[in-house]
C-alpha cells in the first residue's frame, strides 16, 4: 500500500505531505487546484521522465518521495538529478521496475493505451491467470530460436567450402602451436627486464646480503637471550630479537639464491624478445589480448571440430530444432485454449458492467488474430471490439470508442479483473471524462468494489463518484507569505466537511440545500 507522497518544490507544490489509506482514496478539488499534479508527482517517483521545468520558481530542485508499506521511492530534479530507493542511490529505469510491480495509473495516457493489442493481450492474459503459461512460452520461443541459429550457423558452415575450412584449420594449428598461457607475456616481461639489468640486480643483492650478515641481530638476539635468563622482564624482547634474526636469515638466503639463478645470458634474452614477438604477433590478429586469442583458439577447436562430421552435426542440431519447435507449439496451444475460455467470459463479465456503466444495448468481443509465426507473447494476439449503440456495426476498440466510453470500458475491464490482478495500488485519473448522474454512481460503485481487493487513487470531480471514498481528500490552492498561489492537500474527516466538499462540486457554492443534497448522496453511497 501507499502511505504517503511527500512533494517539496514541485510546480506549485511547496511543500507537503499526502497520507492515504487503504481502500478508495479520492481526490478532489476546484479546476486547476491541482488535483493531477498529485499523481504527476507519484508519477515521477515511479521513473517517469523528469523536467527541470517541473522545479517550483525560484528553487534549485524538485523532490518527491512515494513511501509503501515495503519500500520508500524518491527522485529529486533540477540542478542535480537523484534517484534513491530506501535512501540508496539508484536509476530512474529501477524506479519503474520497481514501480510497475506498486502501481498501475490509469490517465488519459492509459485509456490510449487501452487502444493498443498488446496491452489488450496483457489485459486478457492476466484475466486468465495465464501470465506462467505466457512465460513458459517466452521461454520455449527464445530456446528455439536459438536451436534455429545453431542450425543456420552449421550450415553455413558446411557450405563454405574446403579453402575457408583449410583456412580455418591453419589459424587454429597457429594459435595451437603458440601454446599461449594467461599473464605469460607479463612473466616474460618482468624476465626480460631482469636479463638485461643482470648484473646491476647482481650486485644490489650481494650488498643486501653482506649487510645482513654483517648486522649482528644474530648476537643481539644470543645476547638478550642469556639477559632474559637472568631478568624475566626481557623475555618478550629476546622472543621478538629472535624471530627478528630468523626472518632476516630466510631474507638473506632467498637474495642468495635470487643472485645465483640470475641469468645474464644474451641467448636466454633472445629467447625471451623472440617469444614476446610471437605473443605480439598473436595478440594483433585475436583481439589484442592473450585472452581474446584464446577465446579464438577454443571457438575454432569447436569449428573445426564441427567440421570434421559436418552432416552428423547438422542432424543433431536440426534434431534438436524440431525439439525445441514442438515445445514451442505444445506450449502455446496451452496459451491459446486459455486466452480463448478467457475471451468468451470476459465478453460476458465486461457487457454485464457496461450495462451496470450506463451503457445500455453497447456491445463487447475479444477477438483473437492468429499470427504468421509464433512470437514470445504466443500464437495470436487479442484485440477488443466495442459498439457503443445498438445496430451499429462492431468494430476495433480503437475506431469506434470516445474518450469516456474508453474510460469506462476501462472500468469495467479493472472490476471484472480486479482478483487476478496482482497490483497492490491503481490509480484513474480522468475515469470520469464525459459522463455524469445515475453513470457517475455506478462508475464510484465499482471504484468501491475495486477498493475492497486494492489501494485505488482516483481524481474526480464529481460528487457522485466522491460520495464513495474511505478517504476524501482535498486539493486546495491559497497563496503562500510571498503572495503566490501553492498546493496545499488535507483529509476531510467529518461528515460536515465531506458534505460542503461535494456541495461545492454539484453546485459550485456550499449552499443549504446543496449540502442537504450532498448528505443524501453520502447515505446513499453507505447504503
Amino acid at each position: 500500500m501507499l502511505k504517503e507522497l511527500k512533494v517539496r518544490d514541485l510546480a506549485l507544490v511547496a511543500e507537503s505531505t499526502v497520507r492515504f489509506g487503504p481502500g478508495l482514496n479520492l481526490l478532489t478539488g476546484e479546476t486547476g487546484s491541482g488535483k493531477s499534479l498529485i499523481i504527476d508527482a507519484l508519477s515521477l517517483a515511479l521513473g517517469s521522465r523528469a523536467d527541470a521545468g517541473q522545479v517550483r520558481h525560484g528553487a534549485d530542485h524538485a523532490s518527491v518521495e512515494a513511501v509503501f508499506d515495503s519500500v520508500a521511492l524518491q527522485r529529486e530534479v533540477g540542478k542535480r538529478s537523484v534517484a534513491r530507493v530506501d535512501g540508496r542511490p539508484a536509476t530512474p529505469s529501477q524506479l519503474r521496475e520497481l514501480g510497475s510491480s506498486l502501481v498501475a495509473i490509469h490517465g488519459q495516457h492509459a485509456h490510449h493505451a487501452l487502444l493498443d493489442t498488446e496491452t489488450q493481450t496483457d489485459l486478457l492474459d492476466a484475466y486468465a491467470g495465464a501470465l506462467d503459461l505466457r512465460a513458459v512460452v517466452a521461454a520455449a520461443h527464445t530456446a528455439w530460436v536459438s536451436a534455429v541459429g545453431v542450425v543456420r550457423d552449421l550450415v553455413q558452415l558446411r557450405s563454405r567450402g574446403q579453402r575457408e575450412q583449410e583456412y580455418l584449420r591453419w589459424q587454429l594449428e597457429e594459435l595451437r602451436q603458440a601454446d599461449l598461457k594467461l599473464g605469460e607475456d607479463e612473466a616474460l616481461g618482468a624476465e626480460r627486464t631482469a636479463v638485461r639489468h643482470a648484473a646491476r640486480l647482481a650486485e644490489l643483492g650481494r650488498l643486501a646480503t653482506d649487510a645482513l650478515h654483517e648486522d649482528g641481530a644474530a648476537r643481539a638476539a644470543a645476547a638478550i637471550s642469556s639477559a632474559a635468563a637472568i631478568d624475566d622482564r626481557l623475555g618478550e624482547h629476546a622472543a621478538r630479537l629472535d624471530a627478528l634474526a630468523e626472518e632476516l636469515t630466510d631474507v638473506g638466503a632467498d637474495l642468495r639464491r635470487y643472485v645465483e639463478l640470475l641469468d645474464a645470458d644474451p641467448r636466454r634474452l633472445e629467447a625471451i624478445e623472440s617469444r614476446l614477438a610471437e605473443i605480439e604477433s598473436i595478440r594483433r590478429k585475436h583481439g589484442g589480448s592473450i585472452e581474446s586469442a584464446i577465446q579464438q583458439r577454443d571457438r575454432l577447436e569447436r569449428q573445426v571440430g564441427a567440421t570434421e562430421n559436418l552432416d552428423a552435426a547438422v542432424a543433431l542440431a536440426e534434431s534438436e530444432r524440431q525439439r525445441c519447435r514442438a515445445a514451442l507449439e505444445t506450449a502455446s496451444a496451452r496459451l491459446s485454449k486459455a486466452r480463448e475460455t478467457a475471451a468468451k467470459r470476459m465478453e460476458k463479465a465486461v457487457a454485464a458492467e457496461l450495462i451496470g456503466l450506463r451503457l445500455e444495448g453497447a456491445r463487447f468481443e475479444v477477438a483473437l488474430r492468429s499470427q504468421a509465426e509464433i512470437g514470445p507473447a504466443g500464437a495470436e494476439v487479442a484485440e477488443m471490439m466495442f459498439s457503443a449503440n445498438p445496430g451499429e456495426p462492431i468494430a476495433a476498440l480503437a475506431k469506434v470508442a470516445s474518450g469516456g466510453e474508453l474510460a469506462r470500458v476501462m472500468l469495467a475491464i479493472k472490476t471484472v479483473s480486479a482478483d487476478a490482478d496482482r497490483l497492490p495500488t491503481l490509480v484513474f485519473d480522468e475515469v470520469d471524462a464525459g459522463i455524469g448522474g445515475e453513470s457517475a454512481i455506478q462508475v464510484g460503485l465499482r471504484l468501491k468494489a475495486l477498493g475492497a481487493r486494492h489501494q485505488v487513487l482516483v481524481v474526480t470531480h464529481l460528487a457522485q463518484i466522491a460520495s464513495f471514498a474511505d478517504h476524501h481528500l482535498v486539493v486546495e490552492k491559497a497563496p503562500d507569505e510571498a503572495g503566490r498561489n501553492v498546493v496545499m492537500v488535507r483529509e476531510l474527516t467529518s461528515e460536515e466537511e465531506k458534505a460542503r466538499e461535494l456541495a461545492r462540486m454539484m453546485s459550485g457554492g456550499v449552499t443549504v440545500k446543496a449540502v442537504a443534497r450532498a448528505h443524501e448522496l453520502l447515505e446513499e453511497a453507505r447504503r
